[in-house]
């Protein structure tokens, strides 16, 4: 079917009814779609990007449809009347961006906003960061590290980063106590610090150190706070199960969820679960759209990792 022309009456000239049904396009392919448009349309700022999916969703709340032309990677929107009109019924089409020519309709969707919430964070998986806004911890918060996607409430991840970052950032065993980091675990670390007073002092014998009594051996050993910290190489630290890792487990991935967006996928060595990192989008809104507070936040999530 040929597309719009360009006019400078939109209302002078319209397109002829398709021949044959319409075809609906599902919300994850609408969505998909109108972000190409947006990347077509070169509204690069965040102004152009929330003006851009702001008109969208404003014509999907006033019970209007939103007709896709074009072929590949150019995509045109228009606003196509009431639910269920054929382009373009009243009142008339809109532009979202100029027409580069004739197309064909791709499709139509009709239903709930593309784009719940902050539209700031709707992008793709390695865009830049926007500045982060002050925020509810109580709230989810999803991010993109690689190409993979984890959701997690955000005062749980806030807490495991905080924590895996006074870790990496200790460089005494008096920052480690500091920091609230367990380097005075008896139990654990009392062969280690025999093991470090030992390689530092040649002359000092093992099995004599040995033959005093289990506290006067630690009071012995036990690291000065100015002393040097490594905790790559400490057992309480190094490859141990300390080390929260990122998840996308929670109560919002109900099966619902997971048919929707596939299963989770597990690191058994660590712990860590993800999915991959194309669905970003489309996450953000289902959560929104099922009532959870959402953002999404790319740094927080690449604070697990801060000896990448």
């Amino acid at each position: 079917m040929p597309g719009v022309p360009e006019l400078s009456n939109p209302m002078a000239a319209v397109p002829e009814r398709p021949s044959g049904p319409v075809r609906e396009l599902p919300a994850v392919q609408a969505r998909r779609l109108a972000l190409e448009a947006w990347r077509e349309a070169r509204l690069n700022s965040p102004s152009g990007r929330e003006h851009f999916l702001s008109t969208v969703d404003s014509w999907l709340e006033r019970g209007w449809s939103v007709a896709y032309y074009g072929t590949g990677s150019r995509v045109m929107l228009y606003s196509c009347g009431a639910p269920g009109a054929w382009l373009p019924s009243s009142p008339p089409p809109r532009r979202m961006n100029l027409p580069r020519g004739i197309g064909r309709l791709a499709g139509v969707y009709t239903g709930a906003p593309l784009f719940p919430g902050d539209k700031g964070d709707y992008r793709e998986p390695g865009a830049a960061e926007p500045p982060v806004r002050g925020a509810d911890a109580s709230e989810l918060v999803l991010g993109v590290h690689g190409e993979d996607l984890y959701v997690m409430y955000r005062d749980e991840a806030s807490a495991a980063t905080a924590h895996v970052g006074a870790a990496f950032s200790a460089r005494t065993y008096g920052e480690a106590r500091e920091r609230g980091l367990e380097v005075d675990d008896r139990r654990r670390c009392l062969d280690y610090y025999v093991e470090l007073v030992c390689r530092a002092h040649e002359d000092v014998d093992e099995e004599f150190l040995r033959t005093r009594s289990t506290q006067d051996l630690w009071n012995a050993v036990r690291p000065a706070d100015d002393q040097p910290f490594d905790v790559t190489e400490h057992p309480c630290f190094g490859d141990g199960d300390w080390r929260s890792m990122p998840t996308v487990r929670g109560p919002w991935a109900d099966a619902a969820f997971r048919e929707l967006f596939g299963p989770l996928e597990r690191d058994w060595e660590t712990g860590r679960e993800r999915i991959p990192a194309e669905h970003v989008n489309d996450v953000l809104a289902y959560l929104r759209d099922h009532d959870w507070t959402a953002a999404r936040d790319d740094a927080l999530f690449a604070a697990f990792w801060p000896d990448a």
